[in-house]
């Protein structure tokens, strides 16, 4: 699956990294999955590739990169819906992460990547049957959320939003970004909802965690995971597709590509 580019290029790349980008099935490597679809956002906006639900679809992780993170937490809450036994419901996705595991082996993937979705999981899993508490298997969420939030405050408070460190590393530019004052403004918005999506999966997921509130807990996840994820992910593109990749390119295009009169 490929994202639908206006200028028809190069999508071998992408493909050839696929295995590496659809590790989204657990906790504990979200931040390196959120990350690496951070990046791939970032480089679709700027080099002007079209917004399709295709492109936004593959930007997410494609179907795999989708059922793995939804299926495990919807198997673990459905699971306790009719048990009440978290130890007992944890079992059902550590089966499921083993069995992806095998599936990727017999497709000879690379180790790494088969053990990632599975690694991920496990950590969700691990929390529960250590605490016996239903809603630690969400605590590892908690964290990286946390943790890209503390981040990204603190990189707009010091007036370096986090995502133009995004648009320096594909230019090969950490810090000629902030010269171009509609760029550093479109850093600042992207960055922005960035961070509103993790403020709002923690302001309204913790109240459920330190109530015990499991099945609301587990929907809440559910419905602010992918969902939400995908709609960061369309307004980050917009917003970043209005940009050239710098203004040196854009003259440059315009000199090489003026018809003569």
């Amino acid at each position: 699956m490929t994202l639908s580019r206006e200028d028809g290029d190069e999508p071998d790349e992408r493909s050839s990294s696929e295995g590496s980008e659809d590790e989204s099935g657990g906790a504990d490597h979200r931040a390196q999955i959120v990350g690496e679809q951070l990046s791939r956002t970032v480089r679709a906006g700027l080099e002007g590739e079209r917004v399709t639900s295709q492109g936004v679809l593959e930007a997410i992780g494609g179907w795999r990169g989708v059922f793995e993170a939804i299926v495990p937490g919807a198997v673990y809450l459905g699971v306790y819906t009719f048990t009440q036994d978290p130890r007992v419901s944890a079992i059902a996705p550590a089966i499921l992460a083993l069995i992806a595991v095998a599936i990727r082996l017999l497709r000879r993937e690379p180790l790494a990547s088969a053990l990632s979705g599975a690694l991920a999981v496990g950590v969700c899993v691990l929390a529960t049957l250590v605490t016996g508490r239903g809603e630690d298997y969400f605590l590892p969420g908690f964290w990286t959320s946390g943790a890209w939030a503390a981040g990204l405050i603190i990189s707009l408070l010091v007036g370096w939003p986090l995502i133009g460190f995004a648009f320096g590393a594909l230019r090969g530019d950490f810090t000629a970004w902030r010269s171009e004052p509609a760029l550093k403004r479109a850093a600042t918005i992207c960055t922005l909802i960035w961070l509103a999506m993790f403020v709002s999966r923690l302001a309204v997921q913790l109240p459920m965690y330190f109530g015990g509130h499991v099945g609301a807990l587990g929907v809440a996840r559910l419905v602010m995971g992918i969902p939400l994820f995908a709609l960061v992910i369309l307004l980050s593109w917009l917003i970043l597709s209005r940009f050239p990749r710098s203004s040196d390119e854009s003259e440059a295009t315009t000199g090489d590509d003026a018809p003569s009169v």
